[in-house]
């Protein structure tokens, strides 16, 4: 049993980094074998759910989230990838949901603030996207994209003392504090 285990451990990890290489062909075929096995697995349903996405296969994304959320019903992340799939088909109100609710189940899902941001922007509501940005950054204050996203954002709304704090300093900047100090 334990060989197993560990052979679907290894099938999982080389079929997540064919995801993070774009190879997604091998990624998918990988995740079937270990969906296969496992039809109940929450990661491989998410894995196949994004390379779905990737791929533009929007129902095929959304379906592999939804048997996610049926799995466990508090995956925040599932929540997220269904989003994506409304968010590109332009079905912001129903993207915006999937997105409060993963950050109402995992409070500390930078990303999923991160993508909350993006459909608020998209939805011209700016001032809570400005809420949605601010709300990643206090889990990790050292973001760079989304200091950098906040601060435009600022930036085009006018309030330019706080996109000047929000946005990060170029690294050469950076390099001649380091050398001055």
């Amino acid at each position: 049993m334990a060989t197993t285990a560990a052979a679907f451990q290894s099938l999982a990890e080389l079929a997540h980094r064919e995801y993070q290489a774009g190879d997604y062909e091998n990624a998918e075929r990988h995740c079937m074998q270990l969906w296969r096995q496992d039809p109940s697995n929450t990661g491989v349903l998410l894995l196949l759910s994004s390379i779905h996405f990737q791929c533009r296969r929007l129902d095929k994304s959304a379906n592999f989230s939804t048997l996610a959320i049926k799995q466990n019903p508090l995956l925040a992340e599932a929540y997220s990838n269904l989003g994506n799939v409304y968010k590109e088909r332009g079905q912001l109100s129903d993207a915006l949901e999937n997105y409060r609710h993963a950050v109402r189940l995992k409070p500390d899902f930078i990303d999923g603030y991160i993508n909350l941001a993006a459909a608020l922007v998209a939805a011209g509501d700016m001032e809570q996207a400005v809420q949605a940005y601010v709300s990643a950054l206090q889990y990790n204050p050292d973001l760079y994209c989304v200091r950098s996203d906040l601060g435009n954002l600022l930036k085009a709304l006018g309030r330019l003392d706080e996109a000047k704090v929000s946005l990060p300093l170029p690294i050469a900047c950076l390099q001649r504090c380091r050398m001055a100090a």
